[in-house]
């Protein structure tokens, strides 16, 4: 069987045991990691990679089980993060192949002392410093569905080596921020999140506060700075959903990078900055925009949507706290988020956005010091005849999912 690509037979690959050639430089186009690695055996690895998309099921085991193989021979993971690299638009499937074999090494083999084992991956220090090294470069390089996997592979060492053995990964990601092209910035802000995670749920411990004060102390000054700088961005190009799409997706990222970071306290800076928040996220729970909104459809939330359900989630985090530093803008977002409530439709779409608003609102109505806030004869009435009656309404898209799977519709009911 030979690589459509490069046409190397697969019989004529070696085999992982077999001894490698000697090694020499090869370097990539600028903007992109340039590592050591022996060209013939990348080709090899290509061509395996592009085996593993064949239509043939034979062809494409072979080529899977080849892969489970080398994968255990030392500077492999920097074998395929060079064909990741490459900017050849031939193989842009080869390169997603790569990106996601990589990953899948990253998750079997980067946490030496995992429960389960490695599956026999050894990943030398020098092969994970140069990883560590250059992943973030990547990552911005690279087109979107590799830079999600390249993403999520940061995420995976970040668990096991961040902040003790990682030093340089909070810089280099804070460094894109600066970023003219907004989706980089974007793609660095999903990084962030996806490590950030690890501050939630969990109980404090005086390890997890050394992190979370050395994540604080690199992050939290410059995330208010590119969450007002990215809005002068949506102010400027309100026309353009190219333009306005990953912004908002960078919106979102940083209302649950927000999240991570305070909620385990109220951090200082946070307070100190309460009133420029704040503003932010009053003036997003009233942004509109037609170009941002598909009439159609009916399922998938629009990028706004997305962004005001984060907001509250925000919102509903300090109010639980009973933060008295938020207690001062608590009368304006339950008004803003009243209203926004009101103006959802009883689309799929608004289901997160729409439960999101209800949750924030239950969790003022439920405690004693915010009864002012619904006293009103008139208030109790709207919140009976337009927020409860028209949620315990059975839709249609209701009914098929009952019937398509009764176990998973009255746990996702049960849920929220």
């Amino acid at each position: 069987v030979e690589c459509p690509h490069h046409k190397i037979p697969i019989h004529h690959l070696p085999t992982p045991s077999a001894p490698l050639h000697p090694v020499c430089t090869s370097t990539l186009p600028p903007g992109t990691m340039a590592v050591v690695v022996d060209p013939q055996r990348t080709e090899q690895i290509r061509a395996v990679l592009a085996q593993t998309l064949s239509p043939d099921a034979n062809t494409r085991r072979a080529a899977e089980r080849h892969l489970t193989d080398a994968q255990k021979i030392e500077g492999h993971p920097l074998v395929v993060l060079h064909i990741v690299a490459s900017d050849s638009a031939a193989d842009a499937a080869v390169r997603q192949a790569a990106a996601v074999h990589f990953k899948n090494i990253i998750k079997k083999g980067w946490d030496e002392h995992a429960e389960h084992g490695t599956e026999g991956i050894t990943i030398s220090a020098t092969d994970r410093d140069l990883i560590k090294s250059h992943l973030v470069e990547l990552m911005c390089t690279v087109p979107p569905r590799i830079q999600a996997q390249c993403s999520e592979a940061i995420a995976l060492i970040a668990k096991v080596d961040f902040p003790q053995h990682w030093k340089n990964l909070l810089p280099d990601l804070v460094q894109r921020f600066e970023s003219p092209d907004p989706n980089i910035v974007s793609g660095v802000l999903v990084t962030t999140n996806a490590i950030l995670r690890s501050f939630r749920y969990v109980q404090r411990s005086e390890e997890l506060y050394r992190d979370y004060s050395y994540v604080l102390q690199g992050l939290q000054a410059p995330l208010l700075t590119l969450f007002i700088r990215t809005g002068k961005a949506v102010d400027a190009c309100p026309n353009d959903p190219a333009q306005l799409k990953p912004r908002f997706a960078s919106l979102r990222s940083m209302c649950r990078i927000f999240y991570s970071l305070n909620w385990q306290d109220l951090p200082e800076y946070f307070e100190d900055h309460m009133k420029e928040w704040m503003g932010e996220f009053g003036k997003y729970l009233q942004y509109r925009n037609p170009v941002l909104v598909d009439p159609d459809e009916e399922d998938e939330p629009s990028p706004i949507d997305v962004l005001q359900a984060a907001i509250v989630e925000n919102l509903n985090l300090y109010a639980n706290k009973d933060e008295e530093p938020f207690l001062p803008f608590l009368p304006d977002f339950t008004s803003l988020v009243w209203n926004l409530l009101m103006s959802l439709t009883p689309m799929p779409k608004h289901d997160t956005l729409a439960t999101t608003s209800i949750r924030f609102l239950s969790s003022l109505v439920g405690k004693l010091m915010h009864k002012n806030l619904f006293s009103s004869t008139e208030t109790l009435r709207n919140i009976i005849s337009k927020i409860v009656i028209p949620n315990l309404m059975i839709r249609e898209v209701d009914e098929e999912k009952f019937e398509d799977d009764p176990h998973d519709f009255i746990l996702g009911d049960m849920e929220g």
